[in-house]
């Protein structure tokens, strides 16, 4: 039960941004309703008239609203994409909700009973395990917290508003087939729903529970510390190789930060052995980390970005690049949007938003444009405490009650469950038989981002950005942005919890002794307000930044080789091949005589070079002595392949097949004896640097000693004979694109097509069984008119409409659209002014 509580619990929804799992075999939930014309055709309400008729007005809807905040329009254009206009914020937030409740209402109520605990009295006990965990952590309570952090602000009146406007259409629209298969209506919208999702967004981005995993790995199998270091042995930081020019750069003033100690930062590993302020009262960790990392962000989804100013440029003007890689699914996560305000308060903003929030994440106005990739950093720290009864713990000296409520969870078409909720000073108490830990997350206390986003929308200049970002608490991001007078700008965003041990900071790769009082976050309160500009937080100012940059590039590398405080550990990082790529790119052509251009910038999203290819097949042509016939004439094929992960390439398929072998080839035979699955694997990076007569080569079951060459001539030799064995004759028959519905409704599933890329390249894509991963929104952007982009799939979640997926093969063959700031499409919704207030 529990494989499918978690595959229905974390592949639904974005996140991934975003959390990601195993996905449920042939659906995850059994259809209330059969699948027949009965079923489809009154989920809409639509059952006089001809089914042409019907199903038009089901994709259409109502084409006049009533509007208590004023007047709005609502245009599609061409591709979906809705143009809002209004006459006031209010108005038009209202129409924005409106409109993603007719777009994409399943979706949203999806991702508010995940967070929520909520998920099983729409679809019965398989979900109950989801719901356990998300109403221990007490998502909700955070989202309440995050509520009255920003009740008060200029953001709230546009969240009440939006909040109005999807349930106008839950209870005047028709609902979307989903519910009807499943027979449950949407509960109202609140303000804390949309706090909610951005829960859900930022902790599919920063949280995790690795500091338990380093404490598994220490006591399963020590030896392996030199394989997890704190920094990967590369060269392509993200500011390492920016070019920062004479007044760009700086990373931070580090006046009053401090440092971690010496201790602390030493290179003995990723604070796996050695942490020096680990405790024995964590219990049966290995239990415990086995049954929470299901839920905890998973490794290898990231994002790209890069800006490039004006001195490199044809038009003097910056260009800005971003490319989120995220969870891809039906129907996709990000929903695009151009909202305007022609009256008080004028704005005219167009990108990505989130559905169930408002505001644009990812985009441009007409004085800025923005893009975010997520930077791995650690808000995340666990507490373990001397435990006199069952009841209570010990916190600096005195014995304290657990703070203990009961919860009723619906079920539907079963028995209601009881969870119970327990936490201490530091957050939630998770516990499992034989071991518990406190969880401190940033995000459970009242952030702000919301706020932040909603001024970043009507930023007019690169400090105005900058304000913004000032409350922009979680998740922690690499922001990279633009503005019309040829500024650049780059920014780690969010909020770094300063820890210290009896008075000396330290590093948060540990699980702390929370009896103590050790690291601690001075100022935070979970579920709470917190004092983000105490002194629990680095400052602002010391937060690495650039200042008009020549360029900059993201690809989720480490921020900086030497920050002036933690920010994280490897394993919180991705491998540099992505990043490398694009610095080896940008480079070559600032050096040359030819400038960067929105032409240039596409086909750099399009890269499909894999740099991790390039480390490796020497390795693999190395070894052919070791090889077969048949394997030694395809390594041979590899000798002369340009190193593209292109899809009507036989050399990227064997290669790809033998990337994904190669970890398990030399760590399978230390690792399973110490009970350590792949999911404890180092880095692709790390297998790549090791020597070539690393230990970890050698296979201990057999009686010789394996170096690098045999077991790279093993994992070759098997990933040939897979590609016969499956029928693979090029990278097309592996790299399929394949986005499945939730729902066991082969209708609602998007068509299979094989794609280029690979999760090593920038152009990225990972394909495999469960929630693939790639590109959820591809943009280039200028201050200009020649922005472009593309979603892989399509603006509506309802099935009957032309949009469901019709950006797909635009998105799967590197293909854009212009998106211009000029309202388009054929008035679809004309909002009346009600004269009053929701």
């Amino acid at each position: 039960m529990q494989s499918e509580s978690l595959g229905v619990a974390v592949t639904l929804v974005c996140a991934a941004l975003l959390v990601t799992a195993a996905t449920v075999a042939g659906g995850f939930v059994s259809l209330a309703a059969p699948v027949s014309g009965e079923a489809w055709g009154p989920a809409y309400g639509a059952n006089d008239g001809s089914l042409s008729d019907r199903l038009a007005r089901a994709a259409t809807g109502p084409t006049e609203v009533e509007n208590p905040y004023g007047t709005a329009t609502v245009r599609y254009d061409d591709h979906g994409v809705p143009h809002v206009t209004a006459e006031n914020t209010e108005a038009l937030y209202f129409a924005v909700g409106y409109v993603h409740a007719r777009d994409r209402l399943f979706q949203m109520d999806l991702q508010r009973r995940l967070m929520a605990g909520n998920l099983s009295a729409a679809f019965g006990e398989r979900t109950l395990d989801s719901d356990r965990f998300h109403r221990r952590m007490g998502f909700d309570d955070a989202a309440e917290a995050s509520w009255a952090a920003v009740e008060g602000s200029d953001a709230a009146a546009g969240v009440r508003a939006y909040t109005a406007g999807v349930n106008r259409y839950i209870e005047t629209g028709s609902l979307p087939l989903e519910f009807r298969l499943n027979d449950y209506r949407p509960t109202r919208w609140e303000p804390t729903d949309t706090l909610l999702v951005g829960k859900l967004i930022s902790w599919g981005l920063t949280g995790d529970f690795r500091d338990l995993r380093g404490r598994v790995i220490e006591r399963r199998l020590p030896e392996a510390e030199s394989l997890y270091p704190r920094q990967l042995d590369h060269e392509s930081s993200v500011l390492g190789r920016a070019d920062l020019g004479d007044d760009g750069g700086s990373l931070g003033d580090p006046s009053g930060v401090g440092r971690p100690t010496t201790a602390a930062v030493s290179a003995t590993g990723a604070g796996i052995a050695g942490s020096g302020d680990t405790d024995g009262h964590v219990g049966d960790a290995e239990g415990l980390y086995d049954s929470l990392r299901p839920y905890q962000r998973p490794p290898g989804v990231g994002s790209n970005s890069w800006v490039v100013g004006g001195e490199y440029t044809a038009s003097g003007d910056p260009i800005l690049a971003n490319d989120p890689h995220l969870s891809l699914t039906v129907p996709p996560v990000w929903y695009e949007q151009h909202l305007v305000v022609t009256g008080e308060g004028s704005m005219d903003v167009r990108g990505v938003a989130f559905p169930g929030q408002p505001t644009v994440v990812i985009g441009q106005n007409r004085e800025v444009s923005w893009g975010f990739t997520n930077v791995g950093a650690d808000q995340t720290d666990l507490y373990s405490y001397v435990r006199p009864s069952e009841d209570t713990y010990l916190y600096r000296g005195e014995v304290r009650e657990v703070e203990r409520t009961t919860e009723t969870i619906p079920v539907k078409g079963g028995e209601d469950a009881e969870v119970t909720i327990e936490r201490t000073v530091h957050g939630p108490l998770i516990e499992r038989e034989g071991g518990a830990v406190a969880v401190a997350w940033l995000g459970l206390a009242g952030t702000r981002e919301l706020q932040a986003v909603h001024r970043l929308n009507r930023a007019g200049s690169i400090e105005a950005v900058d304000r913004a970002m000032r409350r922009f608490d979680s998740p922690t991001q690499n922001l990279v942005a633009i503005d019309g007078d040829g500024g650049t700008y780059f920014r780690l965003t969010g909020r770094y919890p300063v820890r210290t041990v009896e008075g000396e900071r330290v590093r948060g790769d540990r699980v702390f002794n929370g009896s103590a009082g050790h690291g601690e976050w001075a100022g935070w309160e979970p579920y709470g307000p917190a004092d983000w500009n105490g002194s629990g937080f680095v400052p602002y100012e010391a937060v690495p930044h650039a200042v008009d940059p020549g360029y900059v590039a993201t690809a989720n590398q480490r921020t900086a080789d030497d920050p002036p405080f933690y920010i994280g550990s490897s394993s919180r990082y991705a491998d540099p091949y992505r990043g490398e790529r694009i610095y080896d790119r940008i480079e070559r052509r600032v050096a040359s005589d030819d400038p960067v251009t929105v032409d240039w910038t596409q086909d750099l999203q399009r890269d499909v070079r894999s740099a991790a290819a390039a480390r490796f097949v020497p390795q693999i042509l190395n070894a052919t002595d070791e090889l077969s016939p048949e394997a030694r004439a395809a390594a041979e094929r590899l000798a002369g392949w340009d190193r593209r992960m292109a899809r009507d390439s036989e050399a990227a398929l064997h290669f790809a097949l033998f990337r994904e072998r190669l970890r398990n080839a030399t760590f399978h035979d230390e690792f399973h004896p110490a009970g350590l699955d792949p999911g404890y694997y180092p880095s692709l990076w790390t297998v790549g640097e090791l020597p070539a007569d690393s230990r970890w080569f050698d296979d201990v079951r057999t009686p010789g000693r394996e170096t690098r060459a045999d077991i790279v001539a093993r994992t070759f030799e098997r990933a040939v004979a897979a590609a016969e064995r499956e029928g693979y004759e090029t990278y097309a028959d592996y790299n399929v694109v394949d986005l499945d519905h939730r729902f066991p409704v082969t209708a609602l599933d998007y068509p299979e097509a094989p794609t280029d890329g690979s999760p090593y390249t920038v152009f990225n894509f990972r394909a495999g069984p469960g929630t693939q991963a790639g590109s959820s929104w591809r943009m280039v952007a200028t201050t200009g008119e020649r922005s472009v982009g593309v979603i892989p799939g399509g603006q509506s979640g309802v099935y009957y409409s032309p949009h469901y997926r019709s950006q797909l093969e635009a998105w799967r063959a590197g293909e854009y659209r212009p998106i211009p700031l000029e309202v388009a499409g054929r008035t679809t919704i004309v909002f009346e002014d009600g004269g009053g207030r929701a």
